[in-house]
């Protein structure tokens, strides 16, 4: 479901965190700004693996902060067109399911997709009422990438069961 992506990126910091532990100080400042970022060239970054070297490394004209270049491992989740992901659905209505994947961005699925399914009302779920086969919020259902959207570093994205 994630994949390991090497990046390039930017980070700012201090004069007071250089010194001998600075791959260590520049570790956890990019663990904590750059997790959860998300790009529509990598999707969303889930975690920094590791510093695998430092690019270049500057003085900021502005407010004296030390700017270094860095090639960095990361964890990261993408959505893609036929891309199958399973995790729980978070909200039911009568026109569709959403899907929450691992907590970074929703599914919709349609009504239009949701073949031999049909909405109860009172019981707020879907159901084959052939089969008896239900799904309600918090079930846990496979998805498959139909359609996606990407804006103000987000990704919207439709579905349909599998």
């Amino acid at each position: 479901m994630t994949t390991i992506v090497t990046i390039e990126k930017r980070v700012c910091i201090n004069p007071c965190f250089l010194g001998r532990k600075l791959k260590y100080q520049l570790f956890n400042f990019l663990k904590e700004t750059t997790k959860n970022e998300c790009t529509k060239e990598n999707g969303y970054i889930i975690e920094i693996i590791k510093i695998n070297r430092i690019i270049n490394n500057y003085i900021s004209g502005n407010n004296c902060e030390i700017i270094f270049e860095v090639e960095i491992d990361t964890e990261v989740l993408k959505p893609e067109i036929n891309k199958i992901f399973t995790d729980k659905v978070c909200m039911i209505f009568s026109g569709g399911i959403f899907i929450d994947v691992k907590s970074k961005f929703k599914v919709l699925i349609p009504l239009a997709y949701l073949h031999n399914l049909v909405f109860d009302h009172e019981e707020k779920h879907f159901e084959n009422e052939k089969t008896g086969f239900i799904i309600k919020e918090n079930d846990i259902i496979d998805v498959k990438i139909t359609g996606i959207k990407y804006s103000k570093n987000n990704f919207s994205c439709f579905g349909e069961l599998i």
